[in-house]
């Protein structure tokens, strides 16, 4: 066999493992990122929850020590004797203050429940993507293997005829032997030697391209299990 021939025999053995090695890893990997879709998806949200009841508790906050001030305002008017219309307007301010706190807290809860529904839009969106894109992967894993099959297979096929080839090149050779002089069996044998080392060679690439279909039917099989499941 020659070294262009056994060069691309060998490329094309590590082509096929490494591709189908590649199917089912990839597979297992598309899975892998749902699970971290989901995951990032809940600490996104619990993030937008937890920062969105911190809006709420601030807006409470400056809400109620704006209440707090108007009322310290209207004691301190009681106190002084302030005539009835400035007391009347330290209590108008503290109901101003209460309205504004309301609508303040309702805006703020608004605000935080719409930032949850947009958390968990974008959870949803990302986990769609990831399972988008396992559903892509294993279609052309499923294409790539049989593929690879394929070519395997093709590969076998032109190689069992060299093998063909060789056993018939083997029988010519033993039949120049015996048909040899004595001055021409030096060469005969000779050449009877270089087919059968031909022969053992082309044998051994048709074992070891059954191998390699063989590995690829067990990844064909692996491959449809991590469909299945």
């Amino acid at each position: 066999m020659s070294l262009i021939k056994l060069s691309s025999a060998t490329a094309l053995a590590t082509l096929i493992l490494v591709g189908c090695q590649a199917n089912s890893e990839s597979i297992e990997e598309a899975r892998q990122e749902i699970d971290k879709a989901k995951q990032e998806g809940q600490q996104q949200v619990a993030k937008a929850k937890q920062d969105a009841e911190a809006r709420v508790h601030e807006t409470r906050r400056v809400g109620t020590e704006q209440i707090q001030e108007e009322m310290k305002d209207l004691e301190e008017a009681q106190r002084d004797g302030e005539d009835p219309e400035a007391i009347s307007e330290e209590r108008r301010d503290v109901e101003a203050a209460k309205r504004e706190l309301n609508k303040a807290l309702a805006a703020a809860q608004m605000a935080a429940k719409q930032d949850v529904q947009a958390a968990k839009k974008a959870a949803d969106e990302r986990v769609a993507k990831a399972r988008k894109n396992l559903a892509e992967t294993k279609v052309e894993a499923l294409q790539n293997v049989n593929e690879r099959i394929s070519a395997i297979q093709e590969t076998l096929k032109q190689q069992k005829k060299d093998v063909t080839a060789a056993e018939q090149q083997v029988a010519a050779a033993k039949q120049k032997l015996e048909q040899a002089s004595d001055k021409e069996k030096a060469d005969a044998q000779d050449e009877l030697k270089s087919a059968q080392e031909s022969l053992k060679s082309e044998q051994q690439d048709v074992t070891e391209a059954e191998k390699r279909l063989k590995e690829a039917k067990e990844e064909l099989k692996k491959v449809e299990s991590l469909i299945d499941a």
